[in-house]
């Protein structure tokens, strides 16, 4: 398999976690709260198996290990912990909050790693980060008002994040095929 395939596949499956939450209504809590497990618990060992494909670049996959165990332990904690919906809300809200920071570190920390850079890759890193980061921060107080719609949210993000993963893999395919 591509190498790059991974990164896509660990896109598609968070970004279906996503369409799951905002399904979670029609199909049932429950339900919902498993397939949102078992999708990102599958992928987070595509994350980690594109990490193990990408030795050349350190640093991402550095990244890319602490995002795949991260979805890894996310999709265990919510598939035995929360009893709630309350409780789900929170662990999605720190997981969600927990992603931004990741982003806006990695982005740090490549800047000072003074390598060569893609500065477009970099910046949308820091844009994800800060969307992230306002994203937990808006599902805290919609959440407070209504579950529901904090779910919503919650599963917006998850979804726009599924999918800028294959946006971004696609963007590091086109890189490597100029290269």
């Amino acid at each position: 398999m591509n190498k790059i395939n991974y990164l896509t596949l660990s896109g598609t499956f968070m970004g279906l976690a996503g369409v799951c939450m905002l399904l979670s209504e029609n199909i049932g809590a429950e339900l919902a709260k498993l397939l949102v497990s078992i999708l990102f618990g599958i992928g987070g060992v595509m994350a980690l198996l594109f990490s193990e494909a990408n030795k050349q670049h350190n640093i991402a996959r550095q990244y890319h290990l602490l995002q795949g165990a991260g979805m890894i332990v996310f999709a265990i904690l919510i598939g035995l912990i929360p009893g709630t919906l309350g409780e789900f809300l929170q662990y999605v809200t720190y997981f969600i909050l927990l992603f931004g920071l990741v982003e806006v570190l990695f982005g740090f920390t490549a800047l000072n790693t003074g390598s060569k850079l893609n500065m477009g890759i970099l910046i949308s890193r820091f844009v994800a980060g800060i969307f992230n980061l306002v994203g937990a921060l808006l599902i805290l107080t919609i959440s407070a008002v209504d579950e529901i719609s904090g779910l919503l949210v919650a599963g917006i993000l998850i979804l726009i994040g599924g999918i800028a993963f294959v946006i971004f893999s696609f963007r590091i395919q086109r890189l490597n095929a100029v290269q």
